[in-house]
């Protein structure tokens, strides 16, 4: 088997709490507790778990925002916290992140353009290559080029989070890191979204890490699904095992708490083409 394009090895965060008293030791929050995982290149895995239980640390962790305590995050074989600062820039090419608000991530007083092409000329490419790409990237994702012209408000939600795939998309990355990408939409959004990363994967050879608390959205869009619990990942296989016969406790809860569909009420208006006699 080729070699995992993200390998996450025994990854430890901890969070120094305010010191209480003078001569107490200050506390710690263990919010990372020895997480280990790899994805292959082209495949997805999914993070669930309830707030609080590490998702987002984990994912500002592997996108190299914030720096482990321990345990390393490998991308291509690099290990991404071990990079100097201007290899890590050039580095980021190849892994991008989608975030949970499409309106609080794009900057309303910028272009589209301006907003898509912001990565690339982070890298220093061409004003025409910005362009050029940018153009390619709204219109991979179902937007059109005049549409580079106009500012975030003049979109929809949905639209809105396709501007933001499309700046994800723009330095052609083989990770994405997707936190709660749909979380913040409309049910029938939602579903466009999905189908939407489904497609982009499939023409592009995306790998996807997908953060999120709906059982639902993941089962959509993974091949493999990672249960996280008060930092550590409890339960991991692929979704239709995973949610069909779940091993740890934590799992079955998240399982049983989904909602089910109320079934029709009986009564006169549940079969309105009963025969008359």
């Amino acid at each position: 088997m080729n070699a995992p394009l993200l390998e996450v090895e025994d990854l430890v965060k901890d969070y120094g709490l305010p010191r209480e008293r003078l001569f107490q030791a200050p506390g710690k929050v263990h919010a990372l507790r020895g997480v280990s995982f790899a994805i292959q290149a082209g495949r997805s895995l999914g993070v669930v778990g309830e707030s609080g239980s590490g998702k987002s640390t984990l994912a500002r962790l592997v996108m190299a925002l914030d720096a482990p305590t321990s345990g390393r995050v490998r991308l291509l074989g690099r290990d991404l916290h071990a990079l100097p600062r201007e290899e890590l820039r050039v580095a980021r090419r190849d892994f991008q992140m989608v975030f949970q608000d499409p309106y609080g991530s794009l900057d309303p007083r910028q272009t589209v353009e301006r907003i898509v092409s912001e990565p690339l000329a982070a890298q220093g490419a061409p004003r025409d290559e910005q362009h050029r790409r940018a153009r390619e990237a709204v219109e991979a994702v179902g937007l059109r080029a005049n549409d580079l012209r106009k500012y975030p408000h003049e979109f929809s939600g949905g639209q809105r989070q396709r501007i933001a795939i499309a700046r994800a998309l723009v330095t052609r990355p083989r990770l994405i890191v997707a936190d709660e990408p749909v979380s913040a939409l409309d049910v029938s959004v939602q579903a466009q979204v999905l189908n939407l990363m489904q497609d982009l994967q499939a023409e592009f050879g995306i790998t996807y890490m997908l953060i999120s608390h709906d059982l639902a959205v993941v089962q959509h869009l993974c091949d493999d699904v990672a249960v996280l619990w008060q930092g550590r990942i409890v339960e991991q296989g692929p979704p239709e095992r995973l949610f069909a016969q779940p091993r740890h406790e934590y799992t079955r809860t998240l399982v049983e708490a989904v909602p089910e569909p109320e079934p029709p009420r009986p009564g006169p208006l549940a079969t309105p083409f009963q025969s008359r006699g």
